[in-house]
């Protein structure tokens, strides 16, 4: 998949080859964090805070949301600053670095979509077809793009692509955050991936829901703070 970049979609079916992901550095059992940023409709909230950064006129609210999972414990907070977020979690969970990391974006961030492949297309065709569909959607040049997809059979029995792309800026300006955080990006996802991920990390669907579900204006002050035990250990 010539000029792709640092992302990979998780799916439980067929890759595609390569896989674009992040060599792994430290053992399964350690810290790991799901990393999602959450845009709230700003009208959401009847009054902004007083110390909030946004402007009036913005439309939305960027947060984020964290969830880590260590062992048998999953731990999860939200914020509008990913850097104290991040240095609270490690010290809650005494855990040294780098900490494998997944990055899961929303609309429009990334662009996610089922392509239709032809029964005559071979591995390169349905690869360029992607590339043509991601840069018509998101209105870039294919250079300007990263991209990964993964072929699977529908109930009518015709070939689907699955398809994930985001701008190779915006992966690029993630990666760069996220080094300096001294987290590990092994992948990029999308959040309806959400459920293939807890089933891949062995969560349960209640707790990746109630993660990254919208919060609320009360729940952004840096005390919030939620603890899950699973019955297995992750």
């Amino acid at each position: 998949m010539p000029g792709a970049g640092p992302i990979k979609a998780l799916f439980l079916v067929y890759e595609s080859d390569p896989v674009l992901s992040f060599p792994s550095r430290t053992p399964a059992a350690s810290l790991r964090f799901v990393v999602s940023p959450i845009f709230i409709p700003f009208d959401a909230f009847p009054k902004p805070h007083p110390s909030s950064p946004v402007n009036s006129n913005s439309s939305a609210v960027k947060v984020w949301s964290v969830l880590a999972v260590q062992h048998a414990r999953v731990l999860y907070r939200r914020d509008a600053d990913l850097v104290p977020l991040i240095s609270q979690l490690r010290k809650d969970c005494l855990e040294a670095r780098p900490n494998p990391t997944v990055l899961m974006l929303e609309p429009p961030e990334i662009w996610a979509s089922d392509v239709h492949c032809q029964a005559h297309w071979g591995p390169e065709d349905i690869a360029a077809e992607c590339w043509l569909e991601a840069a018509a959607a998101l209105q870039l040049p294919v250079a300007e793009l990263t991209l990964d997809f993964a072929v699977h059979s529908s109930p009518m029995g015709s070939w689907l692509a699955r398809c994930r792309a985001c701008p190779r800026s915006l992966a690029k300006a993630y990666t760069a955050q996220f080094n300096a955080l001294d987290l590990q990006l092994e992948a990029i996802t999308c959040v309806s991936q959400s459920k293939e991920l807890g089933e891949a990390w062995g969560l349960l669907p209640s707790v990746m829901a109630e993660a990254f579900r919208l919060p609320n204006k009360d729940e952004l002050a840096s005390q919030y703070f939620n603890v899950f035990k699973e019955i297995k250990p992750c």
